[in-house]
Formats: structure tokens, sequence, C-alpha cells
């Protein structure tokens, strides 16, 4: 067993994976320096791996062997397989300190059997935050002789993609972080989620139109900042960017202004799609 040279695969892992996995061990037996499992997901035609769920497999670990329950973790995967019939295994996990060892070409075996080039991520928890490494193996050897199982990290390695149900959870938990454990935390109102995100894409829009004023529209002219880009039509971007800005409805209380951009806003999709029907019957009428 090595340690070989970087993969170019792309994993992606949903932060729900890594709750799943983090509470596993943190409810291990006290005997138990690691927990293993298998990991759910799919495998698009580009190749990008994307771990959406996992379970714990037992095992037991000792100097001597390694031994895993494969009858259970066959019909825990069938019984995840009902909920979802997307979810395919993809790979496995293990816990606790240390990368890979001996063990590990072992274990990855018998994935093997189950999927084409399973990834095997690794999750250290500690007092500093959580460590998340992936590899997938590669044989190596000299033909007819000794062969053996190298494990290369994986280089594109993402932790922070997600159904939109689960990024809601996640951001509730990243708000409460620091907060007070003693106050009762609660969720957002729709409305509320809303208002926030309104104000946000208003601070984004601020954030834009200050970099077009001091970094764009100033480039080259005198008395303008040292730190202004000098690149190509640079004024003709920045033209088009406040012309951009200018069309968006700042979110205010001026509720008329955003009645009537709304408005616009509407009649432009509608004729947009009226359009695109004329456009559809002429093709169907001009074959017949």
């Amino acid at each position: 067993m090595a340690t070989g040279i970087m993969s170019n695969l792309n994993v992606r892992i949903h932060p729900v994976v890594l709750f799943n996995i983090v509470d596993a061990y943190e409810r291990r037996q006290g005997d138990q320096h690691r927990v293993i499992g298998t990991l759910l997901g799919t495998t698009d035609k580009s190749g990008v791996v994307e771990i959406t769920n996992s379970f714990v497999v037992q095992h037991r670990e000792t100097e001597q062997e390694v031994a895993i329950d494969i009858e259970v973790a066959k019909e825990l995967y069938e019984l995840y397989r009902k909920v979802n019939v997307n979810e395919s295994i993809v790979g496995w996990f293990a816990t606790g300190e240390g990368d890979v060892n001996e063990y590990s070409v072992l274990i990855h075996e018998y994935y093997t059997r189950e999927t084409p080039n399973p990834v095997h991520v690794t999750v250290t928890p500690s007092k500093n935050g959580v460590s998340v490494k992936a590899y997938v193996s590669t044989p190596f050897g000299v033909p007819g002789k000794t062969k053996g199982t190298m494990f290369s990290p994986v280089t594109c390695l993402s932790k922070g993609g997600g159904y939109e149900q689960e990024l809601v959870g996640l951001k509730a938990c990243m708000a409460s972080a620091g907060i007070d454990k003693t106050r009762p935390q609660t969720f957002e109102t729709e409305l509320e989620m809303l208002l926030s995100a309104s104000h946000q894409c208003t601070d984004n829009i601020a954030v834009l139109i200050k970099f077009i004023d001091e970094c764009i529209l100033t480039a080259g002219s005198p008395g303008g900042p040292s730190t202004a880009l000098s690149a190509v039509n640079s004024n003709e971007i920045g033209r088009q960017l406040m012309s951009m800005v200018e069309g968006l409805s700042p979110f205010g209380d001026d509720d008329e202004q955003l009645n009537t951009n709304l408005k616009d806003l509407l009649m432009v999709i509608y004729l947009s799609n009226l359009t695109k029907t004329q456009l559809m019957l002429n093709e169907k009428l001009s074959l017949l």
C-alpha cells in the first residue's frame, strides 16, 4: 500500500454526509478507534462524483485482522435504494487519526466489487476543525510479480455542494454559531428569508456600484486612483455594468416604483414567451 500522485477526479460532498460521519464518530463505542461506512451518490457522464448520503457499516478491527458485516451492509444499501433509487454506491469513508493504513486496502477491495472506481474519503474530527480528504486507488507492480495498491489523493474536492433544502439548514446552523446556547434558536419564516436575501442582493449591488465608480470609470482619468484598472475598453465595460445596475429596482419603501418595475419585467417575460410560441408555430407550419 502506498500513496501516489494526485488524481484529477472531481468529488463533491454534501454537508449532510459530513454531519452523518461526524455524528457516527461521536457516537462510536469506547474501544473503537475509527468508524467506517458506505458512501452513496451519483456519477455523471463527465466523471464527477457527487456524494449525497452515507451509512455506517459495523466492523471489527484488531492488530491482526479486520472484519466487516457484509450482509448487514447489503441490507442497509437495499433499504436506502428504496428511498432514493438514483443513489448508488460510490465509495466508502473512514474516520479517526491518519489517512490510510494497511487495512484500507482490504476494505477497498470489497468496494471495488460494488462499484468500478470507488472513492475513499477520510474524515478526521479535531478541536481545530474537521479534515476531509479523498483518495482513489490504482494498482501497480511488475507483471507476473508482486502487485500492490496505490492511493492517489483527489485534488478537486468540494465540500460546499448540496441540495437547496440542505443549504437552508446549513445556513441556519452557521447563523446560530457563536450565539448563546441557552437561548432557543428559531428558523426564519419564508418572508423573512426572502427579505434577508433581498437585502443581501442590495449589498452586493452596492459593492458592484462602488467597484464600477472607483476601479473602472475612473481608470485612466486625471486624478483617478492609482489602483484603477487599465484594461482595454474599461470605460465601456463600466458603462454596461452601470446600465445593468440602473435597470434594477432597489429594495426600499417605494412600493410604487417596485410594482412598476415588476410589471415591466412581467411584460417582457410575457412578450418573450409569446415570441417563442410564434416561432414554434411558424416552424411547425413550414414543415407541413
